[in-house]
Parts: structure tokens; C-alpha cells; sequence
């Protein structure tokens, strides 16, 4: 017959060869059924996508072909996450070392990314803030200067700043009150002026109720001055920026005494790209705009000139003009490229509201100031006046950021050495368990280093050994279980067919060994006369022999077989004398011959007797074994207690005997201490309690009776392990 594996090989064989279009065996079937749904809809969708592109290529339902291949995409997308997942946990996360280093980077690389991140974000505000702030402060500067120059045209009568005097720049403007007032500016103001500021001030005096421009001035950037008239909104001491036709002015108002009189001065620059060019001169781009979307829209766009010093971008409605117009934005020149944009990107900082200030209607106009820089200009401008300590602190925070660097790629790295200690370690214990299983086990795993590691798979080499030796045992204890069994089986062959008939006396034995063989003894011998009784029945006798070897095992089983060919040679031996042995006699032998051939230590307990059917007279003798009893029918119980010491102990023993005639219904019960030694909480079964249960029983059939007894000791044992061998003889006169 074949077997379960040769024939599921036939069938795969059977399953290879059938063609692709049978149920059975189609390859095709078979791996799209291991597929999980998500991938069969994934595999669906990507089928459908194919065919709607090949449907717009061949210009066939284009439009709805679009439609639907863009549906497919938002469907597949996610489907096509969740399959990259799995993959990725089943492939790549499969192995212990890369779930690991997973872990070290998300466990080293996370924290440091959040903290770069915040510090990157609040840098990048704070830079902006700084940059702001210098932006409104070189305005601020430029207003000042403005508002000097004309507190010293109006105090001295020029705009030469004398000493003493506030710090106010000189632009080499001329300019007194008349004709006799005029002076003429020296080659060193223009020096200042082509330095400080590069557009012209203009200066007007304020004459009656009308601005009168000082000879020298700058007609062309008269600006608010060209009104003629003051407005009624400017009051003393202003200063501040101003809108006029769509143009931004620097402006401030001073009334001093001179000359014994009050003089009024307003001077005024223009605010064009030029003069933001010089604010901006070491900062960056600085947008000055009239709202949010000008802003934008004006820094990512290309600038319109509207004439060669007025950088505006005009987008204002007509009408806006009759209420009294406004400004778009004008700028600085734009940010000069940077050699390294990654490591010097641009900031754009947060703009701020500048106050500005309609010159005809007084109203403020919502303004607003952004500055669009870089982080090495605002380093320069925030260590300028530091010299060399700037130098010293970008050192010094350079430095820390490669230590930081330094150390957390040493902290990844020693990550990464550890993982890999420890995931080789899981690895050779992984393939250690592969040859192990494969049989091969001989295999080692090699101890580098000493760590609880090394310790494991020292535990592991050490359990492959002992798993080697319990194989070598296992196999060592299978051939003695196998000699055991053989031994069952000659020990089985040993005692006698049972139950067997002599005349009217039916004899019954079992015996249930503690081990696989036991060391009780138990055994009919049929010996036949010449003649025979009535109705043909033998007129021999059969004699009764049960037997205790002292200890268990297989030196109990060898001591019961030596006495067993012992018993059965001396009583043949006898036979041929053609005289009976007696069992005194039987038993005075077996004492000689197994005291001269066993051990001193080595005894047996033996109970023979011989019956003989025509006079139905049962003669024994007791070798120290326990009593056996013989029941009445009428349920008295008699102790065959005649004979001497157990056997093979002491030389010289002579035995005594006596004789029975059984009665029909006598029962004789012979049994070995297995049967009434065994104990449970600390109580015998005894041979009282053996006694009533067969004294209960005693109609029952022998093989019956037999098998009850044997039963009711192992309940009394329960789960404990048998003691001793269990062995009993029945004989009933019938």
C-alpha cells in the first residue's frame, strides 16, 4: 500500500502537469486566490486604469475614460498605502534588526528632528522680528535726519550742523529765508549726502500763509511742498511719512528762533527706491506697501518703474484718487542671490503697520513694512559693532553644532552597533533552531562575547548537547524497552494457560506486574499416572505453585524464571523415580538450590500443593509466603498455614505439609502482598478487607472473580503508581 506521502506527491504531480484551463490545477487560480482583497481590488483598478488609457489613446469616450481613470486613482491610492504597509511589515519588519533600527531612528532621530524643527521655526520668526525691527529703526534714522536738517536750516539759516548741535546730517543743501541769508554748500556736505542719503532734501519756509521754497532746493522733489498752502491737519513738530500722488515722502515740520523771529521749516525726501536702497544697505529688501495683497503681490512679481527714481506699482482705481488718492508700494532694490540658498535662505519677516499719512486730507493711510533678508546679513548687522567677539560667538556656535552633530551621529552609530549585536545574536539563535530541527545536532552557535547574549546561546549550545545526550539515552532506552518487551513476552510464555480443569477442580491464575516483567511466580504442573479414573480422567495430580521474588524488576523476573525451571525440573526429576514429590520435599530442594546459586540477600516466598482429583485431597506447604485461604460454601475460612521460612535464605531448612480434602464449593484463594500492602492515606488494603470482598464474590467465575479483585485494589491505589506485583491463584472444588 502506498503511503499518505507518496500519494499527496502524486497528486501535486497530477496538480503540476494538468493544463491552465482545468479547476485543479490552474497556477493562475491558485495565486490569485492567495491574494487578500485589497489586492485583488488594487489589481482590479489598475486593470481598469489601463484600459481607460488605452480608451484616450485610441480617442474613444476621452472625456468620461478621464473621468473615470481619475476616480480609479483616488480610490487606488490609499489601497496602494495600506499594500506598501503590509509589505513593509511583513518583509522588511520581519527581521528583528530592522525593527530595531526603526525603533533607534524614531527613538534618536525624531526628537532631534522636533527640536531642529521648533528652533528652525523660531529662529526663522525671531530673524524675522530682528530684521523688522532694524527695517522700522533705519526708517526711523532716516526720519530723524530728516527732522534735524530742518532744525538746523531753521535755527541757523543752513543745514550745516554746527558743534554743540544735535547730530543731524549734512546734505549740501543750501538754503536761508532771502537773498542775504544764501550760502553755498562745501565739497565735504556732498560728501555726506552721496554717503547717507541718495535723494535730495528739499526745504521750504513757511512765509505768511504760504511755503516758500529756499533758494538751492531741490524743485524736483518738492513733494508736499508744492501745495503752496499749508494744510490744516500739520501741526508743530510733526514728523512722520506722508502720500501724495501716489508718491511716499519723508517729512518733518520744525519752528525755532532765529534771529529774533519764529521760523517755521518743513523738509521733506522722497521715499524712492534709491533712498530705500541706502535703509536697506546691509539688511536686505525692505517693501514698504499699502496692503496685505499689494505686499504679496509686489514680492513675487517683477518691479514696474513708473520713472528712473520713483519705483512704484500703481494699481489704484481712478476714483480713489478724487477721495484723496493713495500709495501701492515701493521697494528696495531686490535680494541679491545667495551662493548657497539651502544653508542662506531668504526670510521674510512678519510686516508691521506703518503710519502714513494722506498730505491732503490728514487721514492715516494703513501702511505696512516688510523686510525680505538673509540669516548671514542679519548676523552681520546683530555682531556688527561686536569686532571680533562676533567672530568668537559664530565660532563658538558653530562648534557646538558639530559637537551636537558629532555626538548624535556617535549615539546612532552606537545604536546601530548594538542593534547589530543583538540581532546577530537573535539570528544565529534563529538558524541555530533551523539545524537543530533539521536534525542536524551537532550544530553550535559561537560565544564572542560575555553578556546575557553570549549567555543565551552558551544556554543554547548547552540544551543541543543535552538534546543529543537524551537522543543517545532515548535510543538506549528503546532497546532496553525493546529487551523489556521481549522479556514480557518469555515472561508471558512462562506461566500457564489459564483457567485449566483437573477432575472436578477448576484452577484460575493472573498476575499483574508493577514493571514491564514481574517478579511473582505462579504455575500448574500436570503429572499423569498410569491409570485412569472414572470416566476417563486422568489419574494424575497437578500441583499448585505461587511464588514472591524479593525486589521488582528485571532481577526479580530472572530470580522467578530460575525458579520456575528449578520447580518444574526437580518435580519432572521426581516423576521419573515414579514416586510423587511431596511439596515439603519440593520446597526443601528449591531452598538448597537457589541458597547455593543466588545471592545471600536474593529469597523467595513459594506456596505449593499438590491435588490429586480421585480423592479430592490437597496437600501443601507454606514457604514463608502469605496464607492462603480456602472458603466454604457455608462461608468459613480456613488458613493453609503449615510449611517454614521463605526460600533460598537460610541452608538447611526443612519444610513441613498438610493435607485438605475441598469440599464442592470449597474456594481456594491464594494472592501475592501486592494485593493487600498497597496503601492509601496511610492505610493497607489488608487481607481482612480482601477477604470479605471475595467472601462477597465467591459464586462468581474465576477469570470474573479474578479480574474484581485486581480492580477493587488498583481503585483503593488510585492515581499513585502500582507498588508491587499484583498476582492471585483461584482453585474451586466443584
Amino acid at each position: 500500500m502506498k503511503s499518505q506521502t507518496d500519494r499527496l506527491r502524486e497528486q501535486g504531480s497530477r496538480s503540476a502537469q494538468a493544463p491552465f484551463g482545468s479547476p485543479s490545477g490552474s497556477r493562475y487560480k491558485n495565486w490569485w486566490g492567495r491574494r487578500s482583497r485589497v489586492a485583488k481590488l488594487s489589481l482590479a483598478l489598475l486593470v481598469l486604469i489601463s484600459l481607460c488609457s488605452l480608451a484616450s489613446a485610441i480617442h474613444v469616450a476621452q472625456e468620461a475614460g478621464d473621468v473615470l481613470q481619475l476616480l480609479c486613482w483616488t480610490a487606488l491610492g490609499p489601497l496602494l498605502l495600506i499594500l506598501f504597509l503590509r509589505w513593509f511589515t511583513n518583509r522588511v519588519l520581519w527581521k528583528v534588526r530592522n525593527r530595531l533600527i526603526l525603533t533607534y531612528l524614531l527613538m534618536g532621530l525624531a526628537p532631534v528632528v522636533m527640536v531642529l524643527t521648533l528652533t528652525s521655526v523660531a529662529a526663522y520668526m525671531l530673524a524675522g522680528q530682528y530684521a523688522t525691527d532694524m527695517g522700522l529703526l533705519s526708517l526711523r534714522h532716516a526720519l530723524a535726519r530728516v527732522r534735524d536738517e530742518a532744525g538746523s536750516a531753521a535755527v541757523y539759516g543752513t543745514q550745516r550742523i554746527e558743534p554743540g548741535q544735535p547730530n543731524v546730517t549734512l546734505t549740501g543743501q543750501t538754503g536761508t529765508g532771502d537773498t542775504d541769508d544764501t550760502t553755498a554748500s562745501s565739497p565735504s556736505d556732498m560728501g555726506m549726502l552721496e554717503k547717507e542719503d541718495a535723494t535730495p532734501l528739499a526745504i521750504l519756509e513757511l512765509r505768511g500763509d504760504t511755503w516758500v521754497e529756499r533758494r538751492g532746493g531741490a524743485r524736483k522733489f518738492a513733494g508736499p511742498l508744492a501745495s503752496g498752502t499749508p494744510p490744516k491737519w500739520l501741526h508743530p513738530g510733526f514728523k512722520g511719512v506722508v502720500e501724495q500722488d501716489r508718491r511716499l515722502y519723508l517729512c518733518a515740520e520744525v519752528s525755532a528762533p532765529h534771529n529774533g523771529k519764529m521760523v517755521t521749516v518743513l523738509a521733506s525726501r522722497a521715499l524712492t527706491r534709491a533712498e530705500l536702497n541706502v535703509l536697506a544697505d546691509g539688511l536686505g529688501r525692505i517693501i514698504v506697501s499699502h496692503a496685505y495683497s499689494r505686499l504679496a503681490d509686489y514680492s513675487a512679481t517683477k518691479d514696474v518703474q513708473v520713472d528712473k527714481d520713483t519705483d512704484v506699482k500703481v494699481v489704484t482705481p481712478d476714483f480713489l484718487f478724487a477721495k484723496g488718492g493713495t500709495f501701492d508700494a515701493v521697494s528696495s532694490a531686490p535680494l541679491a542671490p545667495s551662493r548657497h540658498p539651502y544653508l542662506n535662505p531668504p526670510i521674510l519677516a512678519s510686516p508691521v503697520t506703518l503710519p502714513v499719512t494722506s498730505w491732503r486730507t490728514g487721514e492715516n493711510v494703513s501702511g505696512l513694512l516688510a523686510v525680505i533678508s538673509r540669516p548671514r546679513l542679519l548676523y552681520g548687522k546683530l555682531f556688527a559693532s561686536s569686532g571680533k567677539i562676533g567672530a568668537v560667538v559664530k565660532g563658538v556656535l558653530l562648534g557646538l553644532a558639530a559637537f551636537f552633530a558629532l555626538l548624535q551621529a556617535f549615539a546612532l552609530l552606537m545604536a546601530f552597533g548594538l542593534s547589530w549585536t543583538i540581532t546577530r545574536s537573535v539570528a544565529e539563535l534563529y538558524e541555530g533552531t533551523r539545524e537543530i530541527d533539521a536534525g542536524h545536532l551537532e550544530h553550535r552557535i559561537p560565544v564572542r562575547r560575555k553578556d546575557q547574549l553570549a549567555a543565551l546561546a552558551g544556554s543554547f549550545n548547552r540544551m543541543a548537547e543535552s538534546v543529543s545526550e537524551l537522543l543517545v539515552q532515548q535510543q538506549e532506552k528503546d532497546r532496553l524497552l525493546h529487551e523489556l518487551a521481549i522479556a514480557q513476552e518469555v515472561q508471558a510464555t512462562l506461566f500457564p494457560s489459564s483457567p485449566a480443569k483437573v477432575g472436578s477442580l477448576e484452577v484460575h491464575g493472573t498476575c499483574l506486574p508493577a514493571r514491564s516483567v514481574g517478579g511473582d511466580y505462579f504455575d500448574f504442573i500436570f503429572g499423569y499416572g498410569r491409570d485412569e479414573g472414572q470416566e476417563g480422567t486422568p489419574s494424575g495430580h497437578v500441583t499448585l505453585a505461587l511464588g514472591d521474588i524479593s525486589g521488582k524488576g528485571i532481577s526479580a523476573a530472572l530470580l522467578m524464571s530460575a525458579l520456575h525451571s528449578a520447580d518444574r525440573a526437580f518435580s519432572a526429576a521426581a516423576l521419573e523415580s515414579g514416586a510423587m514429590v511431596s511439596p515439603a520435599q519440593l520446597l526443601r530442594m528449591l531452598n538448597e538450590h537457589l541458597h547455593r546459586s543466588t545471592q545471600s540477600s536474593r529469597y523467595a516466598t513459594l506456596f505449593l500443593a499438590t491435588y490429586e482429583p480421585a480423592t479430592r485431597r490437597l496437600t501443601y506447604s507454606n514457604g514463608g509466603h502469605l496464607p492462603p485461604l480456602v472458603i466454604s460454601a457455608d462461608g468459613s475460612v480456613r488458613r493453609l498455614e503449615e510449611g517454614g521460612a521463605v526460600v533460598g535464605l537460610l541452608e538447611g531448612i526443612e519444610y513441613e505439609q498438610a493435607t485438605v480434602v475441598l469440599q464442592p464449593g470449597d474456594l481456594l484463594v491464594a494472592f501475592t502482598d501486592g494485593l493487600t500492602e498497597p496503601e492509601r492515606d496511610e492505610q493497607e488494603f489488608g487481607e481482612q478487607r480482601l477477604t470479605e470482598f471475595v467472601r462477597a464474590r465467591r459464586s462468581e467465575p474465576l477469570t470474573t472473580l479474578a479480574a474484581h479483585m485486581l480492580e477493587v485494589v488498583k481503585e483503593w491505589i488510585g492515581d499513585q503508581e502500582q507498588p508491587d506485583d499484583m498476582t492471585v491463584v483461584l482453585a474451586r472444588q466443584n
